[in-house]
């Protein structure tokens, strides 16, 4: 079956995300069948909840990534987590973390960094209503998979179900839209201000505040670093949390 009729044929319906019965330990906490990198006894413990097919999710992944993974994860200071979810165009986000699943193990993340960095040319042929099929062609070639590989990848229901099993239990940890994240067992969203103009980082919930300040959702590598820290070592230090 060629790629361009799965295309067509994977279809997700909202009857299929049903919530999934939340399971133990504590969603930021490391699970069994987790893909995760670094130092597994890392004093900080990051959960990300994305999608390939999210943009504020490849934006997170170009200006806030080299940083949490060249000064946390290379220097063993954190254990970091990668949970899928069904955001963005839930289609194209299936078919990605399919490729990404029916890689090599040793390359899910390198299959995770080929699908943000080609994004944006997978949405531009959609919308021109071209096939992005030679896009994910390329993906699965730079991973070790062919093309019969990709199109029997696609084509297989377990594959197809693993990955809507893992949205659905990613909504059932409380991450309701994308990029979420747990940082030492705190729950980082954004969430809109009261007067909805602008979106704010939350923490279980709770507008997070540095200075006073709302902090502002941006993606800036400075201020991610400096929530990571604040999670991990500060946050509830005075509180008995």
């Amino acid at each position: 079956m060629k790629l361009l009729r799965i295309l067509a044929l994977i279809l997700l319906p909202a009857a299929l995300f049903s919530t999934a019965q939340a399971q133990t330990p504590h969603p930021g906490e490391e699970r069994e069948g987790d893909r995760a990198v670094g130092n597994v006894d890392a004093p900080i413990r990051m959960v990300e909840y994305a999608s390939v097919a999210c943009p504020h999710c490849r934006s997170w992944y170009e200006s806030v990534w080299p940083v949490v993974q060249d000064e946390f994860i290379s220097t063993g200071e954190m254990r970091f987590i990668y949970r899928e979810m069904l955001t963005g165009h839930v289609q194209l986000a299936a078919i990605g973390f399919m490729i990404a699943d029916c890689a090599p193990d040793d390359q899910y993340f390198n299959a995770l960094h080929l699908l943000f960095e080609t994004q944006q040319e997978v949405f531009g042929l959609v919308q021109e209503q071209q096939s992005p099929a030679p896009v994910y062609y390329r993906v699965g070639e730079a991973l070790g998979l062919t093309q019969e590989n990709v199109d029997a990848c696609l084509a297989n229901p377990e594959v197809q179900q693993g990955v809507i099993a893992r949205h659905e239990q990613s909504v059932a940890d409380g991450a309701d839209g994308t990029p979420a994240f747990f940082i030492n067992n705190y729950l980082l969203t954004t969430d809109p201000t009261p007067d909805g103009l602008a979106y704010v980082y939350h923490v279980d919930g709770e507008p997070l505040m540095f200075d006073g300040e709302l902090v502002p959702s941006t993606h800036d590598a400075d201020m991610f670093r400096r929530i990571i820290l604040y999670l991990a070592y500060e946050h509830g230090e005075n509180t008995g949390d």
